[in-house]
């Protein structure tokens, strides 16, 4: 099974929102992991200023499939690709999509690897981008060890 790993950013489209946005995440969240357990995707989405960063990783069919949903998505527009290659592992294994809302700007102030997200969202490199989505997929990993450990 060849793994894919896909990464955009796009802008939302705030007059297409039809709830308050806390409703509007939920909804949104309970429908990318229902889709994302059938098709076996798995990934994490952020939530800054203006803009949505998600990764998404799986067989490339799939992934693919979840991009071209993304772009067809009437809330979002200024879609741009950051990431498009061939995974030799999941970043995000057990997560069919960990979310972050890193609009209060006190998660991105605590950790440096997170300043360019609210630095220059629209601008965000691959590597700014890798560092941000890693030290996520990090936390995780150190919470599933603990967890294990203690076999919870």
């Amino acid at each position: 099974m060849e793994l894919y790993r896909a990464c955009y950013r796009s802008r939302i489209k705030w007059d297409k929102m039809r709830l308050p946005l806390p409703d509007e995440i939920d909804k949104t969240l309970l429908r990318i992991r229902r889709i994302n357990r059938k098709a076996g995707v798995t990934g994490a989405l952020f939530l800054v200023d203006q803009h949505i960063f998600q990764i998404l990783e799986g067989q490339t069919g799939q992934v693919l499939d979840t991009v071209y949903c993304v772009m067809n998505d009437p809330r979002l527009h200024d879609i741009e690709g950051i990431i498009h290659e061939p995974a030799d592992f999941r970043l995000f294994p057990n997560s069919l999509m960990f979310f972050r809302d890193l609009t209060d700007g006190l998660a991105a102030s605590s950790n440096e690897v997170l300043r360019p997200l609210l630095d220059h969202p629209g601008d965000i490199t691959r590597d700014e981008a890798y560092l941000a989505f890693c030290h996520y997929a990090n936390e995780l990993q150190q919470g599933r060890l603990t967890n294990d450990m203690l076999m919870i």
